[in-house]
């Protein structure tokens, strides 16, 4: 049997207000860099011993705020970074980019309709729920094909970190899942995936 460890990290704070971010692509605040910077090194300073010979790799979302964090450490310790579409957050459409009392003063019934299950209506023009989530499958079955036993720390975001949690955990499509699971800036979760044969087992850890 083998493992492979993956380490998801999600963005610091951005430059920008209380707008919903999805794709719309925006910089880390200055206090966003420093909480990435503390974020990195706690990672390094927490490597797992029984996995110190295997190659650690970084892959990230392409948008700025996880990209640009991602290429700094992958650069500083002299890492292999690869980047990948498929782990960009999801694409909210024409809600995109606005702060969220603009919304709530022209689509509150919207908004707290999709909040409470987003699986049945995606944002006006973007992107549905259903959608997002093969996406993301795609990019992890790619991702552990390619780096099968290796340690992974993946750059992304809160959509799409929770997503893979509830993967973890056998949590498909509930109602309230993903806006129950509250993860701050630069927040870290541990999953390890064991591999036997074709089959993949994966265990959550969240401290």
């Amino acid at each position: 049997m083998q493992t492979t460890r993956l380490t998801l990290l999600r963005h610091g704070q951005c430059e920008g207000g209380n707008i919903l971010r999805g794709q719309v692509d925006v910089s880390l605040s200055e206090q966003g860099k420093l909480q990435m910077q503390n974020a990195f090194s706690e990672l390094i300073l927490a490597a797992e011993p029984t996995l110190s010979d295997s190659p650690l790799v970084v892959i990230s979302s392409p948008l700025i705020r996880c990209a640009a964090p991602a290429k700094a450490f992958a650069t500083s310790h002299q890492l292999l970074l690869f980047i990948d579409d498929g782990f960009k957050e999801l694409n909210f459409g024409d809600w995109d980019g606005k702060t969220f009392d603009a919304l709530y003063q022209t689509d509150a019934k919207a908004l707290d309709s999709y909040w409470a299950n987003p699986w049945l209506a995606a944002p006006p023009n973007g992107e549905s729920m259903q959608a997002f989530e093969l996406r993301i499958e795609q990019a992890w079955q790619s991702m552990i094909e390619q780096h099968q036993g290796k340690q992974i720390v993946l750059v992304t975001h809160g959509g799409v970190m929770r997503y893979l949690m509830s993967k973890a955990l056998g949590a498909a499509n509930c109602a309230g899942f993903y806006t129950a699971l509250k993860l701050p800036y630069a927040a870290k979760v541990q999953i390890d995936v064991l591999h036997h044969g074709k089959e993949q087992h994966l265990s959550l850890h969240w401290a």
